[in-house]
């Protein structure tokens, strides 16, 4: 993570100030983020609290919202870094035959995509795109928000791991208006890095490395000036 993170902040540096040529085009993109955990372990007990033996770990809806710039690079081909804020984790809530349980892990993160962009069609004032890439995460809080029993708490996860990173694929839309642009994107993230250190403490409920990692969709729309 230490050679990743600083890796990509300088690529989007390098974007930044790419030919004085170039057409640049800057906007705002805000949605849902359908998100999960991913974890080769048998249960999540032995990494976020032992709240969860048993619950089955599912996915959280949140909010995602950010700035983007792009840049030609051709006539079809554009460089695409990106500031996001996203909400990430999982839902466990389940209904059991004597309570209502409520168990959410939410992850607060700012992250720094690096998109390389495809049109790959387009029709008068309407284009579909495709992009990749790499992305790179910083923590700003972690929590979980429970209620079990009737007894409701909220606390901070201390062993969620301050950064992450991984990889994004993309689908996007286009319709260029005199007002400026509408988007649409669909995107999928999948973590690469194992994002939560085992609990001070904690018994491992079986041997060997597991993992925990982000992974999400999400829809979003978005304007381009």
């Amino acid at each position: 993570m230490s050679k990743v993170f600083p890796l990509l902040l300088a690529l989007a540096s390098v974007a930044l100030p790419l030919r004085a040529g170039t057409h640049a085009a800057a906007g705002v993109k805000a949605g849902i983020a359908l998100s999960g955990l991913t974890s080769t372990a048998e249960g999540f007990q032995y990494y976020l609290g032992y709240e969860l033996g048993g619950l089955s770990v599912g996915v959280l809806q949140g909010f995602q919202a950010g700035f983007f710039k792009a840049f030609d690079l051709s006539r079809r081909l554009q460089l695409q870094p990106e500031i996001v804020y996203a909400l990430r984790g999982g839902d466990a809530s389940t209904t059991t035959l004597y309570d209502d349980i409520v168990y959410r892990i939410r992850i607060s993160y700012v992250e720094f995509p690096l998109l390389l962009k495809y049109r790959m069609w387009s029709r008068g004032a309407f284009s579909v795109a495709v992009f990749a890439g790499p992305y790179a995460a910083l923590k700003l809080k972690a929590e979980k928000c429970s209620r079990i029993w009737n007894e409701e708490e909220s606390a901070r996860i201390e062993n969620v791991k301050t950064f992450d990173y991984g990889i994004i694929l993309g689908l996007s839309g286009e319709h260029q208006s005199r007002l400026g642009r509408v988007l649409l994107d669909l995107r999928a993230g999948y973590g690469l890095n194992n994002i939560v250190a085992p609990l001070p403490g904690a018994i491992p409920i079986h041997s060997g490395q597991d993992t925990i990692r982000n992974a999400y969709l999400s829809i979003l729309v978005g304007y381009g000036f």
